[in-house]
């Protein structure tokens, strides 16, 4: 894994791990009624930490990936 694409992930982790803290009840779709996680919770997850990058991305905050050669 390069240092921007690890860079990325943790600014994404972070922010996650900042609005769980801050409204942790915004995250209850992703676990059931025993508070376990859903079945399709790594998907739940995929689809939220993309539109975390996305939002980041457009506030200029995440590094830039590199295009592919």
């Amino acid at each position: 894994m390069n240092s921007i694409t690890k860079n990325r992930m943790a600014k994404i982790f972070n922010e996650w791990a900042r609005r769980y803290s801050e409204n942790p009840d915004e995250f209850d779709d992703i676990l059931d009624e025993d508070g376990n996680p859903v079945s399709d919770y790594g998907e739940c997850c995929a689809l939220y930490f993309e539109k975390l990058a996305n939002e980041l991305d457009e506030q200029n905050i995440l590094p830039k990936p590199v295009p592919a050669t």
